[in-house]
């Protein structure tokens, strides 16, 4: 469908990649992946056009088209409502409805032969492609993605850059692009809109190309991964916890290949040097010099190996209540956020706030940091020192300071090693940490700001969507580094994979309330699931039905005679599911190992090997929801 041939591309005469070739294939999902500057969003913009192709080729099937959702992408048109913004994927159905309004003006002066045939022939192609439907599809996307009814008559222009970029991706999806290529595309997201997404790719018919840093995003949309490393595209079956895996086996098999060509080549140029002057010995020599010439070198991946660590100390402990938070009232234009809220915070807790964007998540968290007004008492503990991070903390950075100079400002007692190893984790190594803050775009600079936070040594962090622009490897360091974290942490996270390495408590939002589940995200999840929601507000509706039911006692007996003779089929279909999920896991167990000690060079052998696994992989996945569907059937009817 697409062949990306040979390509190369650099800047300033540095190479970002070296004839990479990439084919992809109809309904694929792949995750682009690869550190941050490695070229991931440079390779999607030579792909759409955006960048001329100077080395190498990228070849089209005729007729497809490209989707292309970027992070610098905004609305050429803020007047236009959200509505007519996302309708104009519907470019055709549009024009032709535009004609077809101006013909029916034109007929009632001139309702000519030639008029009501191109009349007909317009409302037949505007039949054929729906066009009547248009805005209950656009609705449809523009309301799964978070919008509500009410604001899809507003103008773009009074929505933040965040909301107008789901417009962006909203119009994309109405697009139905054959491939769409999506450059960090859950950035402005909520969790619900997150999982509406997931859903809705699931099931889209074309090929779908993705970079992200969200891992539990890519881990259930990818069924590839490419990744860019080393000048290199490298290509993977399976989604990224299976690329990490396989990617261990690839680096210690070139590794063990480089180490033997390396002992091979001494031996030979150790053989040179000793008889190189003999004449009798000559023509071997030469054959040896000549054979060691054309030795294509195998090159290690030259990963960073070095395992940073960082660590968020803690100037001195607060008291074991941190915040009493009682009665808080909160609210914008007569719309009511929180309607006395009751909540504590004790020390050591890290609570993940999580909520629908629009419920005051991010409101919440300034009460909790006192940056704005609020009704009730907020009641702050003993000797705590708090630090907060948040989008419009970046108006606090110093225009004129270097970037390392502005971590010193804050903390005075680091060695400029300790800060430029913290840096590092930002994604600013080498001499970028002498660049300039006002250089600085806005994701560089929200680095800066969340790196002055943590650098702080306060004992309770407040972290408002802290992952936003870091990369997987350096969230996977900031986790670490906040697992070890000796103090108290709240905060905001779409990114449900950080969510369930750091929560031990939820918040969620709801009804105009802050409630808490006391454990981890995965047990929460697993609460929500099993009661639909946090509070079933039918409760008593279906207890009523439940006693209307049991009156009529003939009724009751047939009824719960065909509920015990449903619930034996069921049980003989999970036990019989379970068994065959508990062979593929065991066939799993036994690829998996096999993978873990293959020591042949063979290629074929380990591709055919890694294949199987990430087929039989799938084939959990889908045994193990197939068992939880029947589970959850049983438990509803018990």
């Amino acid at each position: 469908m697409l062949h990306i041939q040979n390509v190369s591309f650099e800047f300033g005469g540095n190479y970002l990649f070296r004839d990479i070739d990439w084919f992809i294939k109809p309904r694929e999902r792949i995750g682009l992946i690869g550190k941050n500057g490695a070229g991931k969003s440079t390779l999607l913009k030579l792909i759409m056009g955006k960048y001329d192709v100077r080395e190498g080729s990228i070849n089209k099937s005729g007729g497809i088209n490209l989707g292309y959702l970027s992070q610098d992408m905004i609305s050429e048109d803020g007047n236009q409502t959200i509505l007519e913004h996302a309708k104009q994927a519907f470019k055709r159905a549009l024009f032709i409805q535009s004609e077809l309004e101006s013909l029916y003006a034109l007929m009632e002066t001139d309702p000519s032969e030639e008029n009501i045939q191109k009349m007909a022939d317009y409302q037949e192609e505007f039949d054929a492609l729906d066009g009547y439907n248009i805005d209950n599809k656009t609705a449809e996307i523009l309301e799964g993605l978070g919008f509500k009814t009410v604001d899809l008559n507003r103008p773009m222009k009074e929505f933040s850059g965040g909301w107008r970029m789901r417009v962006v991706l909203a119009k994309m999806l109405l697009e139905e692009p054959d491939i769409m290529l999506m450059d960090e595309p859950t950035n402005h997201l909520d969790l619900p809109s997150i999982e509406w997404l997931e859903g809705y790719l699931s099931n889209y018919p074309g090929s779908v190309v993705i970079v992200s840093h969200d891992r539990e995003f890519l881990n259930k949309m990818i069924n590839k991964t490419a990744e860019l490393s080393n000048n290199k595209l490298y290509l993977w079956d399976g989604n990224y916890d299976f690329y990490l895996k396989a990617k261990v086996e690839r680096d210690d098999l070139i590794s063990r290949q480089a180490a033997n060509q390396n002992q091979y080549i001494k031996e030979q140029e150790k053989f040179i040097n000793r008889f190189k002057a003999k004449a009798s010995k000559a023509k071997a020599v030469q054959s040896r010099i000549k054979m060691v010439d054309k030795i294509e070198r195998i090159v290690e991946i030259d990963e960073d190996k070095s395992n940073l660590k960082i660590d968020f100390k803690v100037s001195k402990p607060s008291g074991k209540v941190v915040m009493d938070l009682n009665e808080i009232h909160q609210g914008f234009n007569s719309q009511t956020l929180f309607d006395g809220v009751n909540r504590e915070i004790v020390r050591g807790d890290k609570i993940a706030l999580i909520g629908a964007n629009g419920t005051g998540k991010s409101t919440f968290l300034s009460i909790i940091a006192n940056e704005i007004d609020f009704n009730g008492q907020r009641k702050e503990g003993h000797q705590v020192i708090s630090s907060f991070y948040a989008q419009h903390q970046l108006e606090s950075l110093h225009l004129d300071y270097e970037i390392l100079e502005e971590l010193q400002y804050d903390a005075p007692h680091k060695t400029e090693m300790e800060l430029r190893n913290m840096l590092g984790c930002f994604l600013f190594g080498g001499d970028d940490v002498f660049k300039k803050i006002k250089v600085l775009s806005g994701g560089e600079k929200a680095r800066v700001s969340l790196a002055k936070t943590l650098v702080s040594e306060a004992n309770f962090l407040l972290l408002d969507e802290p992952t936003n622009h870091l990369d997987i490897d350096s969230i996977e360091i900031i986790i670490e580094a906040l697992k070890r974290y000796e103090g108290t942490l709240i905060f905001v996270s779409h990114n449900r994979y950080f969510i369930e390495k750091l929560a031990n408590k939820v918040w969620w939002i709801e009804e105009q309330d802050v409630k808490e589940y006391p454990g981890d995200y995965t047990e929460y999840l697993y609460k929500i699931h099993q009661s639909q929601k946090p509070i079933d507000s039918n409760i008593s509706k279906r207890k009523t039905q439940k006693s209307n039911e049991n009156k009529t006692s003939k009724d009751s007996w047939k009824q719960k005679d065909e509920k015990e003779d449903k619930l034996k089929k069921l049980q003989k279909k999970l036990d019989q599911k379970e068994e065959q999920l508990a062979n593929t896991q065991n066939h799993l167990q036994t690829l998996e190992e096999k993978l873990n000690t293959i020591e042949t060079t063979n290629q074929d052998e380990y591709v055919n090997l890694s294949n199987e696994y990430s087929n039989t992989l799938t084939l959990v996945n889908q045994l193990t929801q197939e068992s939880e569907k029947l589970m959850e059937e049983i438990i509803a009817l018990e």
